[in-house]
């Protein structure tokens, strides 16, 4: 089977294929396993009109407007949806402060402007999500889904709100297993097919019906934005269920996941194999010397590789000298050894490249991954304790097509997307250490070939980032309206999630987005992100802190993929 092709997931688990018509689900099942399941949300769904919204008759039009809201709003918990369970449906208040779940690691407080309708529930044995509702004198007709990264077991309190406090109906879900559970993937197998497919396909299906019975209408468009395994999310959803959404931004999104994932526990196992040789401090000695060879390539010294392709750095260049004192900036033989190991492309048993090695200037992250090691322990060989023994590159990467078949998102397919007038935006930073920004501009390639230039140009859009690390962070300007935060500036030309809107609603296709780079909440450096193959070059003149002194163009690109 090429991986283009759609795959069947895990024995016994169902997959659907589902279009909307006027944001009503009609499911089509493949399997039948649970033909009935959406079926009866469909009815649900259907019967919205004759029953009219859910505040219509719950207050008289005498009272006010917040009242109608929050009687509504309760009255969501008596809306019965097949296999989706309402546990809350309550008003939250304006609040400096407020803190949706204060037991989730990293819990931080949220400010409220305006009341919302907050949707919590299950959708199956134990998919969790949350639907935030702005009142409907507050509601943009639109929805907002929100994808979450890592192994997901928990909701996205990052894009729910911005999305809420801009009138979207914003949703996101747990993908069906809490991250305090250590060992959820030796669970029942459909948590997996939760976790790499259905969950949010099943999300945007269930937040469509229960938005429409709260406004009496359906959403007049559908938006999904995540990064990192949220970015796949994104991929997914537009690759196996393009009707879910009309468009999509997917931030680093891994479309090749199993050789990323692989290449994860490779180096952990390297690592572990090499105790100690290099610490934090050498891996960033290494990214330092990098830059300071390759940083004016573009005309400008600002501390970042404007396309680390066009960088031709050697690590040999850090060998330390005979004599070198202890502690000396400098790298051994042993160490200039590993160091081209882990920068080298991955190679299976019989040599092949299975990706395209690290970029020079990416730092190589010294900590540990949850991901990897469940992956190839719990999901492969059912084993909650594995230590990374028996470990095989090849073999390996052929369990996780074979276990988790839906894991990839590199289908290049997305024609049924594209014919609905779908519109995607990627975007990734070249200094990303955990998704190879190599990999994503082959997907981007890939499906510019499907298409054809002039269809893909109608319908997707590359940023890349330079000096931009995994999904935020780095030296680069990161705040652009991607998943996680709102930009500085809530426009088109500043924010991903405006330029979205644009597209879909006023087919105003985004070429080119501002960048910040914020200090203390202020906005300290603009660079413009371009749309690929196209690059920011400095105009010659002006401050390089501004993205005023810039233009993209599109010369001087490597002819790397």
């Amino acid at each position: 089977m090429s991986r283009s092709e759609p795959r069947t997931s895990h024995a016994g688990a169902e997959m659907w294929s589902r279009s909307f018509a006027d944001g009503r689900a009609r499911p089509r099942p493949r399997s039948g396993v649970r033909g009935r399941l959406l079926l009866g949300a469909a009815m649900a769904g259907l019967a919205l009109s004759a029953r009219g919204p859910a505040w219509s008759a719950s207050l008289s039009p005498a009272n006010d407007a917040g009242a109608l809201a929050a009687s509504a709003c309760n009255g969501l918990m008596g809306f019965k949806l097949e296999d989706v369970r309402v546990s809350s449906a309550a008003v939250v208040e304006p609040s400096a402060a407020w803190t949706p779940d204060p037991n989730a690691p990293g819990a931080r407080p949220i400010a409220v402007g305006a009341p919302f309708c907050r949707v919590q529930g299950v959708i199956g044995r134990e998919i969790g999500f949350e639907l935030w509702l702005p009142e409907p004198t507050r509601w943009n007709g639109r929805l907002l889904g929100a994808g979450v990264g890592g192994d997901a077991g928990a909701f996205n309190f990052s894009d729910l709100p911005r999305g809420v406090a801009q009138g979207y109906a914003a949703a996101t879900t747990d993908t069906g297993h809490k991250a305090a559970d250590r060992t959820w993937m030796l669970g029942p197998p459909e948590r997996l097919t939760n976790f790499e497919l259905l969950a949010h396909h099943r999300l945007a299906v269930t937040a469509k019906l229960l938005l429409a019975r709260y406004y009496g209408r359906n959403a007049d468009h559908a938006y999904f934005i995540g990064c990192s395994g949220g970015g796949r999310q994104a991929l997914k959803e537009l690759q196996r269920f393009p009707a879910d959404y009309d468009g999509v931004i997917a931030g680093a999104p891994g479309p090749d996941t199993p050789e990323m994932t692989t290449r994860r526990m490779w180096e952990l196992i390297q690592r572990e194999q090499h105790p100690n040789l290099l610490s934090p401090a050498d891996w960033a000695l290494v990214v330092e010397a990098a830059v300071r060879a390759c940083d004016e390539l573009d005309g400008v010294r600002d501390g970042v590789i404007a396309d680390p392709r066009m960088c031709r750095f050697d690590p040999a260049s850090l060998a330390c000298p005979p004599g070198a004192a202890p502690g000396a900036r400098c790298l051994t033989p042993d160490q200039l050894a590993l160091v081209k190991t882990i920068y080298a492309p991955l190679r299976g048993d019989d040599g092949r490249k299975l990706d395209d090695g690290v970029l020079p200037g990416v730092l190589i992250d010294s900590g540990h991954s949850r991901l990897a090691p469940a992956t190839f322990g719990q999901a492969i060989r059912k084993q909650a304790d594995w230590d990374g023994e028996g470990f095989d590159v090849s073999r390996d990467l052929a369990a996780i097509d074979r276990v988790m078949p839906e894991l990839r998102a590199d289908d290049a397919d997305i024609s049924a997307f594209a014919k609905r007038g779908g519109k995607v935006i990627v975007y990734e930073g070249w200094n990303d250490p955990a998704v190879a920004a190599r990999m994503v501009i082959a997907y981007y390639n890939q499906v510019v070939a499907k298409l054809g230039p002039l269809e893909a140009g109608r319908m997707i859009r590359l940023f890349m980032a330079p000096g931009v690390e995994h999904c935020v962070g780095g030296p680069g300007p990161d705040q652009f309206g991607g998943a996680g935060a709102a930009a500085p500036s809530l426009d088109a030309g500043h924010d991903l999630l405006s330029a979205l809107d644009a597209w879909v609603r006023e087919a105003r296709a985004p070429e080119r987005v501002v960048a910040s780079k914020l200090s203390h909440g202020e906005v300290v450096e603009t660079r413009p992100l371009c749309a690929y193959p196209a690059a920011a070059h400095y105009d010659g003149h002006g401050d390089t802190n501004s993205a005023a002194s810039f233009s993209c163009r599109a010369e001087g690109i490597s002819p790397e993929p």
